[in-house]
């Protein structure tokens, strides 16, 4: 989003002598959605912390650019996210059955706090980042350090999905033990399309997302384009699953060779591993995380259930991931 400039007869706006300080209490699983709406709306930095189960995301706007009324706007959109959210959640037979405990919900205020340069100070405290043994996440403002990694780089204004949260990293970390050479992935709820195209930079030939949000789905094209990705190798649609398989058909792809999700475990238990296997060919591996540890037996009694088997997991704080393969190809879809 370009900021409005004044014209060749107006003076030069001066610097904003306060900002706007927006605070966004959200659930973990809405924590993207927020990054992604506040830097469409021009924010010039965030920061989050955790408290409790829910993360607070603080996102700051110039005084002079921004009124209350473009943060009631603000607020509308995060609603809609959390309904949408709670829709999909909702529709998973897994949460009918007892697996949701909570939907996710959206608490945003703001306040006018005293001149501070926060864009320089967010700069400032955001480096280049090292995740696992073959990936620098780099900011598109800093020049690269002399490294051996692939480095992807993201840009300043994408505070969201920089890899920093754990159920990434743990994705992250697990691709990188994975055959990539000319493979084609899915990744099925994509957010910033970081694990898409960290695939690519690997040496994937193809991967075919899809997000249930129109932020993530522009965000991931954004993040293509500043990390060279050309379209046609990471088209990305509106949507999940469904989408994900016709984008593969059409491209004549399917089996798939890789599989990442990183998304709630009651969205994956209730709506994506009942047809994973539609893309799926006995060779296929896949990488499932957004999953609290303490559910982990229960995505995998039902990953089981259609058959596939969970060949390693990984913790990191109170998330897991999993890796898994089809364990009998006649055995897809048993409990259907």
């Amino acid at each position: 989003m370009s900021a409005d400039l004044p014209n060749s007869e107006q003076e030069p706006t001066k610097d904003p002598e306060q900002w706007w300080e927006v605070t966004i209490l959200c659930p973990l699983a809405l924590e993207d959605s927020v990054y992604w709406a506040c830097d469409e709306l021009g924010s010039k930095g965030t920061a989050s912390q955790t408290k409790d189960d829910r993360r607070i995301v603080t996102a700051y706007f110039p005084e002079v650019q921004f009124q209350p009324q473009d943060f009631e706007g603000l607020k509308s959109t995060l609603l809609n996210s959390a309904a949408k959210q709670a829709d999909v959640l909702l529709s998973s037979a897994a949460s009918r059955a007892g697996g949701l405990t909570t939907l996710p919900s959206v608490e945003i205020s703001w306040q006018l706090i005293d001149e501070e340069d926060w864009a320089k100070s967010w700069k400032n405290h955001w480096k280049p980042e090292e995740i696992g043994d073959r990936l620098l996440i780099n900011p598109a403002w800093m020049t690269p350090p002399e490294t051996a990694r692939t480095i992807l780089t993201l840009d300043p204004g994408s505070a969201f999905g920089t890899g920093a949260h754990a159920t990434t990293q743990l994705c992250l970390e697990a691709l990188e033990k994975q055959s990539l050479a000319d493979a084609t992935l899915a990744d099925i709820g994509c957010g910033s399309g970081i694990l898409s195209i960290v695939s690519l930079l690997y040496g994937a030939k193809q991967a075919f997302a899809a997000d249930v949000d129109p932020l993530a789905v522009s965000s991931t094209a954004s993040n293509a384009r500043v990390n060279n990705v050309a379209a046609e190798r990471l088209p990305v649609e509106l949507g999940s699953l469904p989408e994900i398989i016709e984008l593969a058909k059409a491209a004549n792809a399917l089996p798939v060779d890789g599989i990442v999700c990183n998304i709630l475990s009651e969205i994956i238990v209730g709506l994506i591993i009942p047809r994973l296997s539609e893309l799926a060919g006995p060779n296929t591996w896949g990488i499932l995380s957004g999953i609290l540890t303490s559910k982990a037996p229960w995505v995998e009694e039902h990953l089981v259930a259609y058959g596939w088997q969970v060949t390693g997991i990984t913790h990191q704080d109170e998330w897991c991931a999993m890796t898994i393969q089809l364990a009998d190809k006649a055995s897809n879809g048993l409990s259907q």
